[in-house]
Formats: structure tokens, C-alpha cells, sequence
């Protein structure tokens, strides 16, 4: 009868395992276990000859976006890839729009390595390497950036909703010098999401909002030819 108490024993154990995996990975799916809001555009493919900067940043978004939507609920909304149109007749791209009962976050993504500093209220951030072949690099402050992908979104909806500045570096690898309240990392970002309050927007607002923003989503051969475009202008 020994064999039979060990066998029950052993069947005891590998549910046990069993529910300890599929527990984690729900937790590590977000907040609404297997749910996950709608995504619309990001489906790009990367041609094998993009321009590695480009190809980097292509990924990044990716990467961010994978990681975004499970914290969705299913009637909320992540919209990748938009072409925003400006004033002077040109387009701004932005990474992506999350839209939930939250808020509305315009997030943009980096996908910096090497060593970044800068504030929110720096002109610029530096970008330094390990590398001594590999040239420093000062960038446009990507909080300052985003900030007029917020105020233009927010006069698309008609003022009537705010829109929050996030940037998230999707693989980072030494951000002690960042000093903002609107730069994380991918964790960091899941940390503060889930402590926001859900009574922000209601379902029909985000379905509003969602309708409102839906038309400024890009096909992949519109994205093509706007960073086409973006090269040629600055090179």
C-alpha cells in the first residue's frame, strides 16, 4: 500500500507546481489575468535592411507595446504607431496611446543603451558609452518632446480629456542620472499604473476617445514612408 501513498503524494505536489506557474503567470500578465485590451496598428514587420538606429527603435516599440496590453482591460484600447498631423502641414509620429480607465497616456518609448542623463528640465539628455570606438550623444529631452504630442492630442479631443506624458525606455541600462517624473522603465511603469485610481475615464469615454483617435493610426507602408520621409529631412 506504500506505493499507493506515494503516488497520491506525488499527484499533491504536481498540482501544486501546476498552480504555483499558472498563478505567476497571471500576475505576470498584469492586472485582469487573462484579459488584455484591443491593439490597433504596431504590427509592422522590420525589413532586414532598416537602418540599425531605426531597427533599435522599431524594437523597442515592440518590446513596450508587449508589455503594455495585458495591463489592459478588454474594452480598453492601445493604439500603436500614429501619424499625427501639425500645423505646418507635416507629421509627428507617436509610439503609442493607451487608453483605459486610468487615463490617457501618450507614452513614448526609447530604446537607449549605454549611460543616460538629464532632467525634465534639460534641453538635452546625454547618452554616453562604454565603448571607446562609440561616439557620445546628446538628445532632444524626450520629456520636453512628448509634451507636444500631449498638448496636440489633447486639442484633437477637443480639451475636453488630459493626456499624460510618459516615457518608457523599453531596455535600459543605466538610468541613475535620469532625473524626471515621467521616465520609467518597463517595470516601473507596470508599478505605477496599477497604484492609478480606475474611475478616470468611464467605458464610454474611453470608446469615445478611442473612436476619436482610431483614424490617426498608420498603416505600415504610412510608417515607411514617413520615416523615409524623417531620413531624408535630416540627413
Amino acid at each position: 500500500m506504500w506505493w499507493i501513498v506515494l503516488v497520491v503524494v506525488a499527484v499533491i505536489i504536481l498540482i501544486i507546481i501546476i498552480a504555483a506557474v499558472v498563478s505567476s503567470t497571471r500576475n505576470n500578465r498584469g492586472d485582469y489575468g487573462d484579459g488584455g485590451g484591443t491593439q490597433v496598428g504596431g504590427g509592422e514587420r522590420i525589413p532586414f535592411f532598416t537602418p540599425a538606429n531605426d531597427r533599435a527603435g522599431m524594437w523597442g516599440e515592440k518590446l513596450v507595446n508587449y508589455h503594455l496590453r495585458p495591463l489592459l482591460r478588454e474594452d480598453e484600447y492601445l493604439l500603436a504607431n500614429l501619424l499625427l498631423p501639425l500645423r505646418n502641414g507635416c507629421k509627428t509620429e507617436i509610439d503609442c496611446i493607451l487608453i483605459s480607465r486610468k487615463g490617457i497616456f501618450c507614452i513614448e518609448t526609447k530604446n537607449w543603451v549605454g549611460h543616460i542623463s538629464g532632467n525634465d528640465e534639460d534641453e538635452y539628455w546625454h547618452q554616453e558609452y562604454d565603448y571607446p570606438y562609440m561616439r557620445d550623444k546628446d538628445h532632444k529631452n524626450p520629456v520636453k518632446q512628448n509634451e507636444g504630442h500631449c498638448a496636440v492630442l489633447e486639442r484633437r479631443l477637443h480639451n475636453n480629456y488630459q493626456v499624460d506624458n510618459i516615457v518608457i525606455f523599453a531596455d535600459l541600462e543605466d538610468g541613475w542620472g535620469i532625473e524626471s517624473d515621467y521616465a520609467f522603465t518597463i517595470r516601473s511603469f507596470k508599478d505605477y499604473y496599477r497604484e492609478l485610481n480606475d474611475d478616470e475615464l468611464s467605458p464610454s469615454q474611453i470608446k469615445a476617445v478611442y473612436q476619436m483617435l482610431l483614424p490617426l493610426v498608420a498603416t505600415p507602408e504610412e510608417m515607411a514612408r514617413h520615416r523615409e520621409e524623417v531620413r531624408s529631412r535630416f540627413n
